[in-house]
């Protein structure tokens, strides 16, 4: 759920209280559910979740072993004090003859004004009922699928119909959503889904509305306690069906969040139509959902742009194509939705972030495979890298 913090005045484009805009029923104050993840024991986590056994680790196909091995290897020769600097030959890259006209014609419909939506690979809506086909949104494609994610800016009060049309429109099948709708005081997102169980809200005008109701709400296992798993039925003149809504509650906005494998969990989640029993699967062996998967933060570029490049190198990897110009594949992003991993300090930790998450996976995750890398050098280099990653994401 929503941190609920008192948050400062949000500004006119993005709603500070939950009253009813045209066409939207309200939902209810998000209040009273601020426990912190981790609350929980062990014992009592385990006996949350009595289905979720551990899966088998798979071996990788040949051919993403044959990329994977030298990606590992530059990475660990490359270092961490030489990756910054790669990171800022490319901090202020964006795609030549971008335009945004789009973008500039609905400002009320944009979260950030210096945040732009380029015209290429934008989300056109077609949904009827609505006033404009505009929604701060871009697919951004992967090896095996062209329109693989929606990356997308988190709904204002006045956006969440066209959020919900797009998602109706799109067919998508699971939204992620990695910010929480108030941080440090400050509106992020708006509540845009139900809150409590059997609830529903509406959006739009007969004979074209959209019903959302919240099913039910777990957290996505006992180790995994800051994903909320959300179930929402989605009714409209054309029939009903289920999404998955994940909320990662943890992530910091200024910063990243602790190394461990959440971002491939919540991605593998996806892509399994949330088999709990076999979230950790390989992404060879998960490739179910063809429809879109809709990634969200507040501005839809930093955290976004940063787990989306997670699944969209590891694609290219399981596909066998070569990853090893790491700076050139985040063109390749920013070239679909611009300032992906944004261009900031932040934005250097987010760009360290990918390349420690996919060291863990590999290392950690799939050592059977990929151990042998770990020579007496290689895991000395290894053991520098986490210290020196630590030591500039902490800022210290």
């Amino acid at each position: 759920m929503c941190i609920t913090k008192k948050a400062k005045k949000e500004p006119v484009s993005v709603a500070a209280t939950p009253t009813a805009s045209p066409g939207v029923t309200p939902t209810a104050d998000p209040s009273g559910k601020n426990k912190k993840p981790g609350d929980k024991s062990k014992a009592a986590k385990a006996a949350a979740f009595p289905d979720t056994p551990a899966a088998p680790v798979p071996k990788p196909p040949a051919k993403a072993m044959i990329v994977v091995k030298p990606w590992v290897q530059r990475t660990l020769d490359t270092g961490v004090a030489n990756l910054v600097e790669e990171f800022r030959g490319l901090a202020k890259w964006t795609p030549e003859g971008m335009t945004t006209e789009a973008f500039n014609a609905n400002k009320d419909k944009n979260r950030y004004q210096d945040v732009p939506c380029q015209d290429k690979g934008r989300i056109v809506l077609k949904f009827p009922g609505l006033a404009s086909d505009y929604i701060h949104a871009n697919y951004l494609e992967t090896a095996h699928n062209p329109k693989k994610f929606i990356c997308a800016q988190g709904p204002l009060e006045g956006t969440q119909h066209s959020f919900w049309a797009m998602v109706v429109q799109e067919k998508v099948e699971c939204i992620i959503m990695l910010c929480n709708c108030i941080e440090m005081g400050k509106f992020k997102c708006h509540q845009y889904w139900p809150l409590e169980k059997d609830q529903k809200i509406s959006f739009g005008e007969a004979p074209n509305q959209i019903f959302v109701t919240k099913l039910d709400e777990k957290k996505m296992s006992a180790e995994e306690q800051c994903i909320n798993v959300t179930t929402l039925k989605i009714d409209t003149s054309d029939g009903s069906r289920k999404i998955q809504h994940l909320q990662w509650e943890n992530w910091p906005d200024r910063g990243v969040p602790q190394t461990n494998l959440t971002a491939i969990v919540s991605y593998f989640a996806c892509l399994n139509h949330f088999s709990y029993n076999y979230f950790q699967n390989l992404l060879s062996a998960t490739r179910g959902n063809q429809n879109p998967i809709l990634v969200h933060c507040s501005a839809g570029i930093g955290r976004t742009g940063t787990i989306v490049a997670i699944a969209y190198v590891q694609d290219k990897m399981m596909a066998g194509e070569d990853c090893m110009a790491m700076n050139e594949l985040l063109k390749e992003l920013r070239s679909q939705r611009p300032w992906s991993i944004q261009n900031e300090f932040v934005s250097l930790y987010q760009y360290l972030y990918l390349h420690r998450v996919l060291l863990s996976y590999f290392l950690e995750r799939h050592k059977s495979s990929y151990g042998e890398l770990l020579s007496a050098e290689n895991a000395a280099k290894y053991k520098k890298w986490i210290e020196d990653y630590a030591k500039i994401t902490s800022g210290k």
